[in-house]
């Protein structure tokens, strides 16, 4: 017998079980039966056909990758894999009352494994690979139906139907492919280099005190100063309109029927209009000038709109998704600057499109503060702002908070992007004992830092790396192909309208 292939297999990507929606089956048997018998229900149970999806006797199709399949037929990987997962839960021995949820989670799972699958053999088909006939032979040798006291049986493997015999050949051929398509992804061991490298990232470990600048202490002031210098982008008038995307020709005709009342606004925005706002009969509600930037462009034609009389309609105007008509319903208003309502929409309008005035701002206070600090104590100069310093937790350079190393405190939000800052992980690590850090900008928050201590991490806390650096590794790029496999515009995914239609749900 020639050696067995020099393939390992191994772990198969993590399943993720998702939660099922909990349904009432019109099946009353489900409700006779224990979770002991779950293999039987759902071995012996495929359900009912489905018109349309089903492609032959006992076959279903859930979907397609790359135009190929993803079917349920007995005896193969589908219905392995069925098998299999159904098989786990009941010796798993896990007490759940909800049958009709193990059932689907068990489809669930295997149509999830039969992506995977599908996607490692076409993507090794389309590489090129090849598995040897004299590779596949040796395979069959050791598969379980041509066995007999332990040894390969020829006699049973002649009596076995040749129509059988060549599917059998064909999913073995299909194993092989995807044993070797996992094997060359995860069978790659990580050097030790590689190992220490990431290790070195634990140590040493610093803590730093801090104070923070945000964004919100932009005072009301300057935001009503803004706005008053510019009044017409936060005038704001009651809009209706109409989207017309099939040309200015067609959009003149609707104008025209509109003006001269032949028919109604609204009938014509829910008849003709391509936007979200047809259903509504055109109805865009209270829009400030700026706004219209997205409907509009042309500052002029925005002009002209906010120039309407209640009631008048717009002339055709261009926009970036097509011509517009709007009708002014009520006439535009002055922005009132000591309005709540008006300076919060300044100021968020500011934090969209002039964020460079409001970072300016709060830097100059965060420089004012670190002159101070430096000139005297950290924490007085804080107290003499109002605000008080906090302080992390003991943190390695840790960029993106990767769940094996420790994380960056996040005391009240003010850290909460730190950690994917480059520029905060610099700069805490080069402090020196006492100094006082230049400004850093996290989002809406800029921090002022001083190292607090530095300590040498628990030697165990490390050590464990050693063993569980390859884990770890795995760990990303199994999450990294599922989400490619699942995320794919390769995939179509019909399995819960498909699931729907196989187990008939009836209320109560």
């Amino acid at each position: 017998m020639p050696p067995k292939p020099d393939v390992k297999q191994p772990k198969e990507p993590v399943v993720q079980k998702e939660k099922a929606e909990k349904k009432t089956f019109n099946r009353p048997f489900l409700y006779i039966f224990s979770v002991i018998i779950l293999v039987i229900i759902v071995v012996t149970f495929v359900g009912t056909p489905v018109v349309g999806k089903m492609a032959g006797p006992g076959r279903i199709i859930f979907g397609y990758y790359k135009g190929r399949p993803i079917e349920y037929s007995p005896g193969n990987y589908f219905s392995q894999q069925r098998d299999l997962i159904a098989e786990q839960i009941r010796s798993g021995g896990e007490k759940d009352s909800n049958i009709e949820a193990q059932i689907y989670q068990v489809w669930q799972g295997a149509f999830i494994r039969t992506i995977y699958h599908l996607a490692a053999v076409t993507a090794m088909e389309e590489s090129g690979a090849h598995v040897s006939e004299n590779r596949i032979d040796e395979a069959l040798t050791r598969h379980p139906a041509y066995m007999e006291n332990g040894e390969f049986s020829e006699r049973r493997y002649r009596q076995t139907a040749s129509a059988e015999r060549f599917v059998t050949r064909r999913a073995t051929r299909d194993r092989l492919l995807y044993e070797t398509y996992l094997h060359d992804l995860f069978g790659v061991r990580s050097s030790r280099d590689e190992v220490d490298f990431f290790k070195s990232l634990a140590a040493p470990e610093r803590k730093v005190r801090f104070v923070n600048f945000s964004f919100s202490e932009f005072p009301d002031s300057a935001v009503a100063a803004f706005g008053g210098e510019n009044p017409e982008k936060f005038k704001r008038m009651k809009l209706s309109g109409i989207t017309i995307t099939t040309g200015r020709n067609d959009a003149a005709k609707v104008r025209e029927q509109a003006a001269g009342r032949t028919a109604g606004f609204e009938d014509l925005a829910k008849t003709h209009s391509k936007d979200a706002f047809a259903e509504k009969g055109g109805d865009m509600g209270w829009r400030y000038f700026y706004e219209l930037d997205d409907f509009a462009k042309n500052l002029d034609d925005i002009r002209g709109v906010f120039a309407l009389k209640p009631g008048e309609i717009s002339p055709v105007i261009e926009g970036p998704e097509g011509y517009r008509i709007f009708r002014c319903d009520e006439a535009a208003l002055e922005p009132d600057m000591r309005s709540p309502e008006v300076l919060g929409t300044v100021r968020s309008y500011m934090s969209a499109f002039e964020r460079g005035k409001i970072e300016d701002y709060i830097l100059t206070q965060a420089r004012e503060f670190k002159a101070a600090a430096e000139a005297g104590s950290f924490s007085a100069a804080a107290g003499a702002r109002g605000k008080t310093a906090a302080e992390t937790d003991y943190f390695p350079i840790n960029y993106g908070n990767s769940v094996f190393l420790k994380p960056v405190s996040r005391a009240n939000d003010a850290l909460g992007g730190a950690a994917f800052r480059d520029t905060f992980f610099s700069t805490v690590f080069s402090l020196p004992a006492g100094a006082v850090s230049d400004p850093v900008i996290l989002r809406d928050n800029v921090v002022v830092l001083q190292l607090a201590g530095e300590k040498e991490p628990e030697p165990n806390e490390v050590a464990f790396l050693d063993a569980y650096f390859p884990f770890i590794i795995q760990q990303f790029e199994e999450e990294d192909l599922r989400f490619f496999i699942m995320n794919t515009k390769d995939l179509k995914d019909n399995f819960n309208a498909v699931f729907a239609q196989l187990y008939t749900p009836r209320e109560g």
